[in-house]
């Protein structure tokens, strides 16, 4: 009976043996198909990391002070006492596109982050976001702009997973913590965030929630029970911008604004734009085709679109200059309408833009 008992449990474990060594074997020839794969991506992604195009115009041609807004000077002035001193304010831009809504907020930040008498400190952040896409899920599981929880049962099997351990995923108003949150198009945010938002801004911070989150579990991290009992810091300035009309924003978010406006770019400063973008970009103009282009362009925007495009032609052909006629074709082939407002005099066509700085 002895002899019997010994062969069984001999059995046992060559079999428990032969268990145990397949699995490992099977884990290392599964590591080593994990490091064969990571190391592909990895290099894969570098590879991509190494390959960059050059900025489109648009983006270099960005002003880089407030001076070189052209045709905003209320605007800016407006928006710079908004956000200036020890208390700054909320605000919504109201204002046609390409106007620079955007680049107003963001050099006057700058430029307040340079005066003694701000609570912006020197690196608080400019956080931009599209209220157009900024979109949660019915469930609550994502939601870029507040912040959300990725719960155990979703992480997988990853450490948080295995532990039971929810775990809190900043938003947009916690990147925007000490600084500004630029929220462009601001009247297209759901209302369930509208609402979400505007307790942000009272509270200061975001509270979450998580049916995982148990306070007496010792394995949860102190930072996630910091976040969990206290929220996430968001205590930020709104820079909401619209091209709506002010009667489309919500009286709930106007009510918590300064509300600042963005007048239509007159042909004038469409011009002195085109010659700004010019100068910086060693773009040399034959005469009438700034002229033309402004005709044509109703924001800065396009009327950069426009210069680029005319450019190239020019460079495809060989040649240094842009033409009346490569902007005439730009603009025939791009369809775009001419403007309705009445030519300026003489005197209104000179345009300063000694104020306008190369950008290195």
């Amino acid at each position: 009976m002895g002899e019997f008992t010994a062969f069984v449990q001999l059995i046992v474990t060559v079999i428990a043996g032969m268990y145990f060594f397949t699995r490992l074997k099977s884990e290392g020839e599964s590591e080593k198909q994990f490091k064969a794969e990571y190391k592909k991506e990895a290099e894969s992604l570098n590879r991509m990391r190494h390959i960059k195009l050059t900025e489109p115009m648009t983006e270099t041609v960005r002003p880089g002070s407030c001076d070189e807004i052209l045709g905003q000077e209320d605007g800016v002035r407006a928006l710079r006492a908004a956000l200036w001193g020890k208390n700054p304010q909320h605000v919504i831009i109201y204002g046609p596109p390409g106007v620079g809504k955007t680049a107003a907020a963001r050099v006057i930040l700058d430029e307040i982050k340079r005066s003694p008498d701000t609570p912006f400190s020197k690196d608080a952040p400019f956080i931009e976001a599209d209220a157009a896409i900024m979109r949660c899920d019915e469930h609550g599981f994502t939601d870029p702009l507040i912040g959300s929880v990725h719960d155990p049962i979703y992480q997988g099997s990853g450490a948080f997973g295995q532990n039971g351990i929810p775990q809190p995923m900043p938003g947009a108003v916690t990147r925007a913590h000490g600084g500004v949150l630029f929220l462009d198009e601001i009247g297209e945010l759901p209302n369930e965030q509208l609402n979400k938002l505007l307790k942000v801004l009272e509270d200061r911070r975001v509270l979450l929630e998580s049916s995982y989150y148990n306070s007496s579990n010792r394995k949860i991290p102190v930072y996630i029970r910091d976040v969990f009992e206290n929220g996430l810091p968001a205590d930020f300035r709104l820079i909401g911008a619209t091209t709506a009309e002010p009667e489309k924003i919500p009286e709930a978010v106007r009510s918590r604004c300064v509300e600042v406006y963005f007048n239509p770019l007159k042909r004038r400063d469409v011009v002195g734009i085109i010659m700004g973008a010019a100068m910086r970009t060693g773009t040399i103009l034959d005469n009438g085709v700034k002229e033309k282009i402004a005709d044509y362009a109703p924001n800065g925007r396009d009327a950069v679109k426009i210069l680029q495009s005319a450019t190239n032609l020019a460079k495809m052909e060989g040649r240094r200059k842009v033409t009346l006629s490569d902007a005439e074709w730009v603009i025939a082939s791009g369809r775009y309408k001419k403007r309705n407002e009445p030519y300026i005099n003489d005197s209104e066509k000179i345009i300063d833009i000694s104020i306008i700085k190369p950008h290195n």
